[in-house]
């Protein structure tokens, strides 16, 4: 059986999602284990008082990283959410 074009569009896109998700979560995992947590300071969402960090160590690209691809996986989640919510008809018992 053979999806429609949307669906196999809206499964690629959904398991991309997961894919990118999981790659965050390990990141995250890597930004533990480093020790990079404080790598920004105190400063959220900035880092070190800076939208961009000027003159990062290894530790504040490392954390500065993670906070961008967090940003783009809630970004892809919405989107997602918002993919399914229309995609789904309202009636369905799902």
């Amino acid at each position: 059986m053979t999806l429609p074009a949307a669906s196999r569009r809206f499964q690629w896109f959904s398991q991309g999602v997961l894919v990118y998700t999981l790659g965050v979560i390990l990141w995250g995992a890597f930004v533990r284990a480093t020790g990079s947590g404080a790598g920004c300071g105190d400063h959220w969402p900035v880092c070190n008082g800076d939208v961009v960090p000027r003159a990062p160590t290894v530790q504040t690209l490392i954390e500065y990283t993670h906070r961008l691809t967090s940003g783009l996986a809630t970004v892809l989640a919405v989107a997602l959410y918002v993919w399914a919510r229309r995609a789904v008809p309202q009636a369905h018992p799902a």
